[in-house]
């Protein structure tokens, strides 16, 4: 019996091998939260910045404010699965979770990307009234460049519509319910050992 005892507790000792990859996941994942913070706190600024520059009425700027929404949901979710993995939860339904949220934001990515380009198609923006523009550029053309950050992982167009991100996104998903489903495969097994 006693034997049985000290076998099963050798069993859920970490070895010095797993302890030192422990170890460095939990090094490597405290930076990459710190990183992502950092940009989670950026993109707010950078939002809050760039609506106090450009406070246009209109659909255009609804749909960036929620785009930045979903991007400062990223980086706070992402964070959050770092913050996980360094307390050492890597197969866990907390970062499972954390990583089926992550691709649910890609495909609502996509889906209002999609639309503001549908949008933006169908009705393009008024453009700017030249009694708006100062005094010394009335009477010269004026070539206004819109340029914007946007986060990108890969592309992919079928009849113009670029599906990356809605593919990116699904197979986000896909690999957090496979892990998930792994998660409760071992532990029905652990529980009949």
């Amino acid at each position: 019996m006693i034997g049985l005892l000290l076998c099963a507790m050798n069993a859920n000792e970490i070895s010095p091998k797993a302890n030192a990859r422990l170890k460095r996941i939990k090094i490597v994942s405290r930076l990459v939260r710190y990183v992502c913070l950092a940009l989670f706190f950026f993109s707010i600024i950078f939002s809050f910045c760039r609506s106090l520059y450009w406070s246009l009425p209109a659909w255009h700027t609804w749909a960036g404010v929620m785009l930045q929404i979903v991007l400062c949901a990223w980086y706070w979710k992402l964070a959050q699965l770092f913050h996980y993995y360094e307390r050492g939860l890597i197969f866990t339904s907390e970062t499972i979770r954390c990583i089926k949220i992550l691709g649910l934001l890609c495909v609502i990515n996509w889906m209002i990307t999609s639309a503001w380009n549908t949008f933006a198609r169908l009705f393009p923006p008024s453009p700017i009234p030249i009694s708006t523009l100062p005094r010394e550029v009335a009477g010269h053309t004026v070539k206004i460049v819109e340029s914007s950050f946007r986060m990108g992982f890969f592309t992919f167009s079928y009849g113009g519509i670029n599906l990356g991100m809605l593919l990116a996104g699904t197979v986000i998903i896909l690999i957090a319910w496979i892990m998930d489903e792994g998660r409760k495969i071992q532990e029905e097994q652990e529980l009949t050992v």
